[in-house]
């Protein structure tokens, strides 16, 4: 009788303690959603969730990481492309006007290019003489750092030299070293007429083992005919991007402040001194990343925050942000190298100069970009915008307004076939006070096609207003910008 009496008893606590081990699962809302705990422990299920996280979220973050150098390393092969060339030649690319400076991002259609790029573990070290004169530009790594800012006016002889690579102790010029194999190296004639022409061809590029006898410098007009295959500096949306990181990793040295970053890049399949053969899983994570990484360097890029960017508002609520984003060009700084500079910059635009943050009055360039209407809405090709420019932009040489497509960042394409209206553009209509309306939209306003630079249905875009020698109303943010707004 006294053991079955004591039957229940054991039954209870048997029950008792599947209960409390069924009811040690606990759960916990994160921004990820539900996390699962047995007591502290958390359950397989939310392990495997969380690894996949963890792969997800550094291989966005190395979207963003990558963007300035993706910049070069998409420009590089274009140039080849389109100039027809290979990376043991060295020219110069001669780009302006409409179509010639279409393949590359946020390019400038008002002042020509004369523009090269070096693959130095290809060419070894390069010798460029420049000339005196009136130009502006600069010589960038990689990473679109400058390592040279040319425009002293007085003739120059450079040596380009690439990581570990020897040079003559006693050359007669700069030696300009790079931390990276792969440099650009360009500058614009800021005059105009005869004098500018002449500047654009007025450089030697040559190898330093042609140093004995130089050949002639070539010089490539970009003048794409219809039909032609052109080649893009825009970033790829699919694995052709994480090909170009490796192409980097494998040939570029590691820089000192990267070194996490690589370690992310292993477990993604990207190491150097290996082949990149993603598995399915790497590939998929890849892919939903990057997809992911585009859109957050865009919104870094197109809607600068005040916690990230402070000084990059321009007048706090003007419509209209630094496109530069508040970089400081050198990258690394005293107490951190940057970041969200880099990743804003690099998604929207090629080559950074110290002249294009310059804060002498009347020296160098500024960049103002707009994205969306006064109303906070995108800027839509089937719709109708007016800009007002108040009178005396502050530019001791002049300004532009060029429009760019959102997709590529690239001059935006249409039938007017011109992309950009400036101080400079003959025919331009005034204001009896010295201002200025301009007009986007797919029609021109009747008695306005001066001012007039065609959208298309379907197609978003954005605007850059370019200062060239910003003078202290720029510096002081005391010249207004009005929001671009919607004619309905």
């Amino acid at each position: 009788m006294k053991i079955k009496r004591d039957l229940p008893c054991a039954v209870m606590i048997l029950l008792t303690v599947l209960l409390s081990s069924s009811s040690a699962q606990t759960s916990q809302d994160t921004y990820l959603g539900e996390l699962t705990y047995q007591d502290q422990t958390i359950t397989k299920e939310t392990a495997d969730k969380l690894h996949e996280q963890i792969m997800l979220q550094r291989a966005t973050q190395l979207v963003t990481w990558a963007m300035p150098m993706m910049n070069f390393y998409t420009l590089y092969p274009a140039m080849l492309s389109n100039q027809k060339m290979s990376e043991d030649d060295v020219f110069f690319s001669l780009c302006d006007g409409y179509d010639g400076v279409y393949p590359y991002m946020t390019a400038n259609v008002t002042t020509p290019y004369t523009i090269a790029m070096s693959d130095l573990s290809k060419t070894g070290p390069v010798v460029l003489d420049l000339p005196a004169g009136e130009i502006y530009g600069v010589v960038n790594d990689a990473w679109m750092q400058p390592i040279k800012e040319i425009g002293s006016g007085k003739a120059e002889t450079l040596l380009l030299v690439g990581p570990g690579q020897k040079y003559p102790e006693d050359f007669d010029g700069e030696v300009v070293q790079s931390d990276t194999f792969l440099v650009l190296y360009f500058y614009r004639a800021l005059g105009t007429g005869q004098a500018a022409e002449k500047l654009r061809t007025a450089v030697q590029a040559y190898k330093l083992s042609d140093a004995e006898n130089p050949p002639e410098t070539k010089f490539i007009r970009y003048e794409p005919k219809p039909g032609d295959e052109i080649a893009l500096n825009t970033q790829p949306r699919d694995i052709r991007f994480w090909e170009l990181v490796n192409e980097y990793v494998q040939r570029e040295p590691m820089a000192e402040r990267d070194r996490f970053f690589y370690a992310w890049l292993k477990d993604l399949g990207i190491e150097k001194g290996k082949d990149f053969n993603p598995s399915a899983y790497q590939t998929d994570i890849l892919q939903r990343a990057l997809d992911v990484g585009m859109a957050m360097s865009q919104a870094i890029s197109f809607n600068k925050t005040m916690e990230m960017f402070p000084t990059s508002l321009y007048r706090g609520d003007s419509g209209w942000e630094d496109a530069m984003a508040g970089m400081n060009p050198r990258i690394d700084l005293e107490t951190y190298s940057q970041f969200n500079e880099r990743a804003s910059y690099g998604f929207e635009a090629t080559t950074t100069s110290a002249g294009m943050v310059s804060r002498v009055p009347g020296k160098g360039s500024a960049y103002l970009g707009s994205y969306y209407d006064a109303d906070g809405n995108a800027l839509m090709g089937g719709n109708h915008y007016q800009l007002h420019i108040e009178p005396n932009p502050p530019a001791a040489n002049f300004w532009s307004v060029t429009v760019y497509d959102i997709k590529n960042r690239l001059i935006i394409r249409n039938e007017a076939k011109r992309s950009d209206r400036s101080s400079r553009t003959e025919g331009l209509i005034q204001n009896d006070d010295g201002s200025v309306d301009l007009f986007f939209g797919p029609n021109a306003p009747e008695g306005k096609e001066p001012n007039w630079i065609q959208t298309n249905e379907g197609e978003s875009f954005f605007v850059y207003l370019r200062l060239y020698g910003p003078e202290q109303a720029y510096i002081d943010q005391t010249f207004p910008m009005n929001k671009i707004e919607q004619v309905k």
